[in-house]
């Protein structure tokens, strides 16, 4: 599935879907019962989704787009383990996966996002970059997160590309002309089949052009990559969107000799500063204030 190609489709859908579970009281607004979990989050983050998979994603205010997430548990999640979540890519399927979206109901300047996530031991990777999720923007914000290494390696690099074009953003970020962000600031390594936490914070830039905007992500706790300097939605962020989008070197259906999973054991999703639309200062501290107990 090609995330570009059902963004627009499923939007007006996702946005509706939002509200709908918002008045409903079924996203909620309170801490996690995990939050100890999310030690990053910056203090006073307003919580959209925190979920545990339990049920279906739709519960937690989540778009499901195909219906293809399927029900899974795994006593060694580190969050949720009685309920979770896997999308699957059969071997030598050209596509295949789950799509998942959660549209904010109204943009935001800046964006904070907590999962824990491993692949199957088996997992081989693509020969590109292999996409794990967005957060995306109406205007000049299609960026996605990802990991790549050598096809076959047990480890991967996660990074960050901001997938659009029109940006330019090779003043910080070298590789691939400034379309692609490695790690900056630490290892930022998967080890595939293992479970990882993954948390994001994100702040959209002013203008295309200002270098202001801020991205920071940490894997198990570690600070990976530190960016303040970005040109990223400057109309705002929208949307937090799980796509692996087998598309690009169309190397789907021969790099996938056996079955591919994305297992998803919890998501969380929360709005510094209250969702306000200003611009704030910048996201989490130095030494991030501690939520509560961390879980090792």
């Amino acid at each position: 599935m090609d995330g570009n190609a059902t963004f627009y489709a499923s939007k007006r859908l996702a946005v509706f879907v939002s509200a709908l579970a918002l008045c409903a009281g079924l996203v909620s607004t309170q801490e996690s019962h995990a939050a100890g979990v999310w030690t990053n989050e910056p203090t006073g983050a307003k919580v959209l989704v925190d979920c545990n998979f339990s049920s279906t994603p739709g519960a937690c205010g989540i778009l499901d787009v195909y219906g293809s997430s399927i029900s899974v548990s795994d006593n060694s999640a580190p969050v949720s383990p009685s309920g979770g979540i896997k999308g699957l890519l059969y071997a030598f399927a050209p596509q295949g996966g789950m799509q998942l979206i959660y549209s904010t109901p109204q943009p935001v300047r800046e964006m904070y996002v907590g999962l824990t996530w491993r692949t199957n031991p088996q997992f081989q990777g693509r020969i590109v970059q292999n996409k794990l999720f967005f957060i995306r923007g109406n205007t000049l914000g299609n960026g996605y997160f990802g990991m790549w290494n050598t096809p076959g390696s047990s480890t991967m690099k996660f990074e960050w590309g901001h997938n659009t074009s029109g940006l330019d953003n090779s003043h910080t970020c070298a590789l691939d002309s400034g379309l692609w962000c490695y790690a900056n600031a630490g290892p930022s390594m998967i080890t595939l089949g293992q479970w990882a936490k993954v948390e994001v914070y994100q702040k959209a830039s002013t203008t295309a052009t200002s270098r202001d905007g801020i991205l920071r992500w940490w894997i198990n706790g570690v600070l990976g990559g530190n960016y303040t300097n970005l040109n990223y939605a400057p109309s705002g962020l929208t949307e937090w969107q799980w796509n692996n989008t087998w598309d690009g070197a169309q190397d789907m259906g021969t790099s996938n000799t056996v079955d591919w999973e994305h297992w998803l054991d919890h998501v969380h999703i929360s709005i510094p500063n209250g969702g306000t639309s200003t611009d704030n200062p910048p996201g989490p501290p130095a030494t991030p204030t501690l939520r509560g107990i961390s879980v090792p």
